[in-house]
């Protein structure tokens, strides 16, 4: 009886076993559900970089305190090769900067330039060739293409620019090295010459220059406003900029996956000397923050804030003259860096060292 019990209960007990170590086997994966969750938290860290322009002095110890540095930078001959100009020699600015993460800016800057080399393939290949050359010389971790065409020569210059770019990078990537591109903040509202989609597929970042919305000889404003709208002086009435950096993101988005977007900060402004009217009588003077600081001190400047969120000086110079200065420091980019990560993006950067 029981044997007979025993083979009764057999079965049994090694079902219930069986149903143990099944749920025992669900509790040990329970964890590894977590481990995404965890990457995408990871990943919205915000990581701050920092432009070094050729003409910075000696980087010092305390300014240490950036994701990367980027150096700002060597230039193309039309010849496709790298100009031994001031960039190129001055180059050794980050080479001392210890155990950090450093690219090259690849300045391409002049109109003549870059209409031979977009149009040549030749030269193309010989400057691509001179690009990774100078990259695994010095170290580099990648370079930033910082290619600039005026208005007066946009016109079917957009699959030229894709092509340049997709080839670039292909060769740069195949080194190892990053490759990313620098693109105008206006980019959708002024319809420059850019396939953005097609160039965030073939960049590891598009860096978007949050700055100069307001041009030098043009009207006075801010830097890029936060909000199209903004109050002026002494009336209710508002200015409506156009477009702005909420609008900036927005149409970027729908364009680069978030995680390729990183935004540069211009730590400057314009000092605009206006006339009866308000409008600029010349071409207005840039002055970066530490410069601007400097003045406000010893002239005892009122800063004002607005919904732009950039900062704003009055002031009348030693000749009777109005002037509008407008600018971003620390603070205004900090209210500008908010909103990015509450939209996703976690990548921002400084132009430039010394100017803050």
């Amino acid at each position: 009886m029981r044997k007979k019990l025993l083979w009764l209960i057999l079965p049994i007990g090694l079902l219930f076993l069986s149903k143990i170590s099944t749920q025992q086997t669900k509790i040990i994966t329970i964890p590894q559900t977590a481990t995404p969750t965890a990457q995408v938290i990871m990943k919205r860290s915000l990581t701050k970089s920092v432009f070094i322009p050729y003409w910075s002095d000696e980087i010092r110890e305390g300014n240490l305190s950036y994701d990367s540095y980027y150096y700002f930078g060597v230039r193309p001959t039309k010849e496709g090769e790298i100009d031994e100009d001031k960039g190129f020699e001055q180059i050794t600015l980050v080479e001392d900067i210890p155990n950090k993460h450093k690219e090259l800016v690849l300045r391409m800057l002049d109109a003549s330039v870059n209409e031979v080399i977009l149009k040549d393939k030749n030269v193309q290949k010989k400057l691509i060739s001179e690009v990774k050359n100078i990259l695994i010389k010095k170290s580099f971790s990648g370079l930033i293409l910082d290619l600039e065409v005026p208005f007066t020569l946009q016109a079917n210059k957009q699959n030229q620019i894709t092509q340049f770019v997709q080839q670039m990078c292909t060769d740069v990537n195949s080194d190892y090295k990053s490759c990313s591109m620098l693109v105008y903040g206006d980019f959708f509202y002024r319809k420059r010459p850019y396939d953005l989609k097609k160039l965030a597929q073939y960049t590891d970042k598009i860096l978007l220059m949050a700055y100069d919305f307001h041009k030098a000889g043009g009207e006075s404003g801010p830097n890029f406003p936060l909000s199209r709208r903004s109050v002026n002086e002494g009336g209710p009435e508002t200015a409506d900029y156009g477009y702005d950096f909420k609008a900036m993101i927005q149409d970027t988005i729908t364009l680069v996956p978030k995680e390729k977007i990183e935004v540069v900060f211009g730590m400057y402004g314009y000092d605009w000397t206006l006339n009866e009217q308000g409008t600029p009588l010349k071409i207005a003077q840039a002055l970066s923050v530490n410069s601007i600081k400097l003045k406000v001190e010893s002239l005892k400047l009122k800063v004002e804030n607005n919904e732009a969120k950039e900062k704003i000086i009055h002031y009348i110079d030693e000749e009777g003259r109005k002037h509008i200065i407008w600018y971003e420091d620390e603070e205004s980019a900090q209210i500008k860096t908010k909103y990015l990560q509450e939209q996703g993006v976690s990548q921002i950067s400084y132009w430039a060292y010394g100017y803050y």
